[in-house]
């Protein structure tokens, strides 16, 4: 730093000093010189992390080191770019201008997804601009919106047999039976709004929105809502959501599993409150029953964040933008459920941190209480 400093001194003195300018020996011009090199290289921004064709060395990757780094496994990440490619949100090339693959797209997407690294420091990894990489992310992260309804959706009546047998064998082989799916809320990480701020902050005192989603025994999604700010109530959350006016028409006569933040419906079954030394046996039962199946929305939710790092803290600039982000990561999540493809460091199924309610809203408006809670008694003291 000092010797840098020097440089300095030296230029501004021989270009303030006229007298010397026009009779400068040769040591001096080579000492000129090498102030000159000195002060543009530290002028000169750093690029040790720039790998100019970077994606080129990707081809080299062991498969483990492309999950790692990418999230995805090869087979899921070229059907998902084979499907990017032939979309209309990869656009056609302009003449005259290189255009950046599709590939390419894919992986800084990915990338950004994947990890908490910064735009600018993607940007410098693949040899791309940083708006190059914002409109990539861009790209990606709204043809997957575009495609969610067809990859996050309600199973089939075949599919809902196997649910229900799966969900069952959690519990081992006791418990409710016509489980086809959990639900709960989860919080994503955003910077602050700057409109109704307080809002957004949950009851752990930081900004989120809410990820409501519902899954089946294989962790995979099968509906998502997502956007309420964090200081809603779950109960609040699934009453606005599109799924609570259709729910009697998909679940039938099956039902959902939710917790105690939760209230108590013909097709959402709840655990019962523990009263304390009163509590019977078959009511504690049919709680851990119902603990092991409902564990499993945990676990989607843990499973997700930790394939894609960003939902600990999405950065966008907007809370619609960070919905678009959100919903991304979940579509690729199913995606890789299809494909079998799992991460090998996340071979113990990760739980959510519990930053929710833990009570039901008072004032919902539980349909036919005295159904449901004849429904919950039968499944508690015949199933379980």
């Amino acid at each position: 730093m000092a010797l840098l400093v020097t440089a300095m001194e030296l230029l501004d003195s021989s270009s303030d000093d006229d007298s010397v300018s026009g009779a400068v020996c040769s040591d001096c011009d080579d000492e000129y010189d090498d102030a000159c090199i000195l002060v543009a290289c530290a002028l000169v921004r750093d690029d040790a992390n720039r790998v100019p064709g970077y994606e080129s060395i990707i081809g080299r990757y062991h498969e483990y080191e492309f999950k790692r780094l990418f999230r995805l496994s090869r087979e899921t990440f070229d059907s998902f770019s084979a499907k990017f490619k032939t979309s209309a949100f990869y656009p056609r090339a302009v003449q005259g201008r290189q255009q950046i693959s599709a590939e390419k797209t894919c992986l800084i997407a990915l990338v950004y997804l994947g990890s908490q690294i910064s735009m600018y420091a993607i940007g410098d990894k693949f040899d791309v601009t940083e708006s190059s990489v914002h409109v990539c992310v861009t790209r990606v992260v709204h043809f997957l919106h575009a495609i969610s309804d067809e990859i996050i959706c309600w199973p089939s009546s075949a599919e809902v047999t196997r649910i229900k047998n799966g969900f069952l064998a959690k519990s081992k082989g006791k418990g409710p039976r016509n489980t086809i799916g959990c639900i709960d809320g989860s919080h994503i990480g955003i910077l602050t709004p700057s409109e109704s701020t307080q809002s957004y902050f949950n009851r752990k005192k930081w900004p989120s929105i809410i990820l409501q989603g519902i899954c089946d025994d294989r962790n995979k999604l099968l509906n998502v809502f997502i956007g309420f700010p964090g200081s809603v109530h779950d109960a609040r959350v699934l009453r606005e959501s599109p799924f609570f006016a259709r729910a009697i028409q998909e679940c039938e006569d099956n039902y959902i599993l939710g917790d105690s933040a939760y209230p108590l419906m013909p097709w959402l079954m709840t655990p019962f409150k523990d009263n304390g030394s009163s509590f019977p046996t078959w009511k504690k039962s049919f709680n851990k029953r119902h603990s092991q199946q409902r564990v499993l929305i945990e676990n989607t939710f843990g499973l997700l964040k930790q394939r894609f790092r960003r939902l600990y803290l999405v950065d966008a600039k907007s809370v619609q933008q960070c919905c678009y982000i959100v919903m991304a990561a979940c579509v690729l999540h199913n995606m890789c459920n299809d494909e079998r493809d799992f991460l090998e460091e996340l071979a113990t199924l990760p739980q959510e941190e519990d930053v929710g309610n833990d009570e039901s809203e008072g004032d919902f408006d539980c349909s036919l209480p005295g159904y449901s809670q004849s429904l919950r008694e039968f499944i508690a003291k015949e199933q379980c």
